[in-house]
């Protein structure tokens, strides 16, 4: 198993079932997908309203 990579805010992590996108309470939020490269691929665009550091920012700033 690979070391895991921070992209965007998240780690790029392999499971059993494939790779993951985690955020930083150590839940996936995105995954599973079939290759690291596709969870990168996603992970450069992905924005978890819910739990993403740049979803607490005040709207409009």
């Amino acid at each position: 198993m690979s070391e895991p990579k921070g992209v965007n805010g998240y780690l790029i992590t392999q499971r059993a079932d494939g790779w993951h996108l985690i955020n930083f309470h150590g839940d996936s939020v995105a995954g599973s997908f079939a290759t690291e490269r596709e969870a990168i691929a996603v992970a450069e665009v992905f924005v978890d309203e819910a739990g993403h550091a740049s979803s607490k920012r005040p709207k409009g700033k």
